[in-house]
């Protein structure tokens, strides 16, 4: 087999072409630095390496793009690349990220925790329910949420102030407030508390 083609395309891409078929698109700087040129012989195992270091390199760059803009967790940037890039690609990216300092289970948590529980306002449980789709071990989830000073009544005070103002008397208001509550996953104890307060 022979490197028949090399047509360079956008978004530092190289379309290379074997035999003078399309073979794959490849990051141009990798087929840069392997000395890829038209008329060089190949075999299946080097273009498989050809092709996992470009998805690598390719994988590494998204995500340092993707890690400038919000925190991620480990999980969730591994899903966001092998989509494109495939598994193991994703995860020697993201194992390189977390090298780098730029991709920390326990500090996306402890950040992450603090949105839920004081800047969405949810409960505690809808907290580590999220927690958890996120990657973040059940151990590490139940520490963070106990080491954080929360007061469920205040959130959910805070919640009904600014969404369900007529809810302190208005009975359909009351009842379109306590549906939204238990999405934001309080319980029926909690709920009914706060109201009762609400009437002291």
């Amino acid at each position: 087999m022979y490197i028949t083609g090399l047509k360079t395309e956008k978004k530092s891409l190289t379309a290379v072409f074997v035999d003078g078929e399309l073979w794959n698109r490849l990051d141009s700087e990798v087929l840069a630095q392997n000395s890829i040129k038209v008329g060089m012989p190949v075999d299946e195992n080097f273009l498989t390496k050809l092709k996992f270091e470009s998805d690598y390199k390719r994988a590494k760059d998204r995500a340092l793009y993707l890690i400038s803009f919000r925190d991620y967790s480990e999980k969730e940037l591994t899903n966001k690349l092998k989509k494109d890039y495939g598994e193991t690609a994703a995860e020697k990216a993201v194992a390189k990220m977390r090298d780098l300092g730029l991709a920390n289970d326990l500090n996306f948590a402890q950040k992450y925790a603090r949105e839920l529980l004081f800047n969405k306002h949810f409960s505690k449980r809808r907290a580590e329910f999220e927690l958890l789709q996120k990657g973040i071990d059940k151990d590490t989830v139940c520490d963070i949420l106990s080491e954080l000073e929360y007061d469920a009544l205040e959130q959910i005070r805070l919640l009904v102030d600014k969404k369900y103002r007529l809810a302190y008397s208005d009975e359909k208001v009351k009842k379109r407030a306590v549906a939204f509550l238990q999405r934001h996953g309080y319980g029926w104890d909690d709920i009914k508390c706060f109201f009762d307060s609400c009437h002291d």
